[in-house]
């Protein structure tokens, strides 16, 4: 009914529709270019939803700028009445709408076409996630291909994963290819030397680098941290580009000047960042944390586990790295695997490691020590508070300085409330992932329960 209502409302009102999928990076993809197309377009009424809104349920919601969602059925009732009215009686709300199209399951895909198709579609990555219910990477990518399919005017590429450029002879509409991974590879959209600064940015810390699109170049500096994210950059200048052309025809205006191929641009990009997805805090002892535990996928691991390496070698050389790292989950017939696999990264760069759950204290640690790391710079916990005491215990001994990395999976895990034991400041803690009233009393029963 939900999906009925929402199609409808899209066919009355005729927005531009941006959609993103993959298996991961989505949500900081979506956000990135809410907030890029916010400055370069401002003339136009651009709408996202601020929560992780997707799948059967969310995108009809994110659809009706519903941004809330209570599982009982009084709350059904009243948002039943308030879409209705919406559907027939409101006038037109946005021009732009960015949704993220997740599924999880086989089948789902389908039916979200069935309520809006994109102009724009935009393939992030395909990971292992969710191999629990399709059963492999592969399985994955031939759902999540249907998005692109569907897609009525450009699509855009990840051309650093194979999934993603094996699309490209399935699909009619025009493309573009960007790159995540930071190093040389044929792609329309690239960027390259990446710089770690002391900045005024919230956090402390910016990042510098060099960004084409196609014979356009732009020198670029932000606080969004990681090297995905400065791909998604780039995207997003070429949506700007893409819809500012489109605009500026339709309504008889020039183009923005900032958005045409021509001279080298310089650009201060900062973000709202979103909780838990690499934001930087101050920790007790003079300690730094990388928070990036909304959460985890193989490949998002690993690459957090390269941006802190690369921030330690450029800024801190003499600071020690601690991985606080939880299970990774709906990985299905996979979970060892990828567990033992992200070994050989955390080898490299942990100078401590902390393992919370059955998968990384079983699989993690084992193939660590088989590797030849240090047992006895392993710790092994269940339990996200007794995890987030151990490391403040440990902060509060004499000697080295620190990066705490701090990564995992949702479900019944909660590491962001480890972090709360070792925060500087007591206000950050809003700003961590997952602090409703809602999720907070949901957490207090699971830790009350144990």
């Amino acid at each position: 009914m939900l999906g009925k209502l929402a199609h409808a409302y899209i066919n009355k009102h005729h927005p531009q529709i941006i959609w993103i999928n993959g298996s991961v990076g989505k949500t900081s993809c979506r956000m990135i270019v809410y907030q890029t197309l916010q400055r370069f377009l401002p003339t136009k009424k651009i709408y996202t939803s601020p929560k992780n809104f997707n799948g059967e349920l969310g995108l009809s919601l994110s659809i009706f700028e519903i941004e809330k969602r209570e599982p009982n059925i009084m709350y059904f009732i009243t948002t039943r009445a308030k879409l209705i009215r919406k559907r027939f009686f409101w006038s037109k709300p946005y021009d732009i709408i960015l949704l993220e199209y997740g599924i999880d399951r086989p089948g789902e895909m389908d039916f979200l076409l069935t309520i809006a198709k994109p102009h724009i579609g935009i393939f992030t990555a395909i990971d292992a996630v969710h191999s629990e219910q399709f059963g492999n990477p592969a399985e994955i990518a031939r759902a999540e291909v249907k998005m692109l399919k569907h897609t009525v005017e450009i699509g855009f590429l990840n051309a650093n994963y194979i999934y993603a450029m094996q699309l490209k002879d399935l699909i009619s509409i025009d493309y573009l290819t960007y790159q995540t991974e930071g190093y040389d590879i044929k792609a329309d959209i690239i960027f390259k030397d990446e710089k770690f600064f002391v900045s005024d940015f919230k956090g402390g810390l910016g990042v510098q680098f060099h960004l084409r699109i196609k014979e356009k170049k732009y020198a670029i500096q932000t606080n969004i941290l990681g090297k995905a994210n400065y791909g998604y950059i780039g995207l997003w200048l070429a949506v700007a580009s893409i819809l500012d052309y489109k605009y500026a025809k339709l309504e008889a205006r020039p183009e923005d000047p900032m958005l045409r191929n021509g001279s080298h641009e310089e650009l201060k990009l900062e973000y709202a960042l979103q909780p838990g997805r690499l934001s930087i805090f101050d920790g007790i002892q003079n300690s730094v944390i990388i928070d990036s535990t909304y959460n985890a996928s193989p490949l998002s691991v690993r690459t957090i586990i390269n941006t802190a390496h690369n921030i330690k070698a450029q800024l801190f050389p003499q600071r020690k790295i601690w991985l606080v790292l939880w299970d990774m989950r709906e990985l299905g017939d996979l979970t060892e695997r990828e567990h033992r696999m992200i070994a050989g990264y955390v080898s490299q760069v942990a100078d401590h490691v902390i393992l919370v759950g059955q998968y990384m204290t079983d699989y993690l640690a084992d193939e660590l020590e088989k590797v030849g790391y240090d047992k006895a710079k392993i710790d092994k916990f269940y339990d996200a508070n007794i995890a987030g005491k151990h490391i403040q215990a440990m902060l509060k001994k004499p000697g080295e300085e620190y990066f705490i990395v701090c990564k995992w999976s949702q479900n019944t895990i909660f590491l962001e409330e480890a972090i709360k034991h070792f925060l500087l400041n007591l206000e950050d803690q809003q700003e961590l992932t997952r602090q409703s009233d809602w999720w907070l009393n949901k957490k207090n029963k699971y830790f009350g329960q144990k």
